[in-house]
């Protein structure tokens, strides 16, 4: 089997063939496809209409199922505590379960710094008062295949939260319930909830 394999979606999407991931081009566009042992994804890489060929969509497969409701209280209870410094929380999917890890690392108001995580389905760290935005760095460093996210406005009554799935360089953004069963509380899902009104209701973000 190759490293990577590019494959033409004929009747649907194809099996994946690459060790790696597999370039895969659909009706709707070029997609990314892979896995590990928590989770199976299919990332746009560039949209297109290709005649002839079936649509193939976007998809994400967790192999344990949505993270608990627990589990989301918990991230967003540590972060929440320390809103004066970014923290890096992960999950990991074991036998037991999904667990929480908290890795070693050095942190400040704008970085942090850690060992490379691997066999993890979940990294996710926070910005402080800062929005619940993917930076440049974060761009750099989320190379791997996973989940991501990044906690925002924790100083606020309405926090923010924004979760992607990437896949080697590719990402595509997704909704808070796709990734956890339960309720998101206070938090706003800065990618997918409409924006907060302002007190003149002119709908601008604050």
């Amino acid at each position: 089997m190759p490293l990577v394999d590019y494959l033409i979606a004929r009747d649907g999407a194809p099996p994946r063939r690459g060790l790696a991931y597999d370039y895969v081009l659909g009706g709707d566009g070029l997609f990314l496809a892979a896995g590990n042992r928590s989770l199976e994804v299919r990332v746009p890489v560039a949209p297109a209409c290709v005649r002839g060929l079936p649509a193939i969509y976007p998809c994400l497969s967790l192999r344990g199922g949505r993270l608990p409701q627990s589990l989301w209280d918990q991230i967003a209870a540590v972060m929440c505590a320390r809103p004066e410094r970014e923290l890096l929380l992960a999950v990991s999917l074991e036998p037991s379960g999904y667990q929480l890890l908290q890795p070693r690392q050095i942190a400040d108001a704008t970085s942090i710094v850690y060992r490379p995580l691997c066999n993890v389905l979940l990294q996710i760290h926070s910005h402080g008062g800062y929005p619940a935005r993917f930076s440049a760095t974060d761009n750099a460093d989320e190379q791997g295949l996973g989940l991501y996210g990044v906690l925002g406005r924790l100083d606020c009554d309405r926090p923010e939260v924004a979760l992607r799935v990437g896949a080697y360089g590719y990402f595509m953004p997704l909704p808070w319930e796709t990734v956890f069963a339960g309720e998101k509380g206070r938090f706003r899902d800065r990618n997918f909830d409409p924006p907060e009104e302002t007190e003149d209701g002119s709908g601008l973000p604050h």
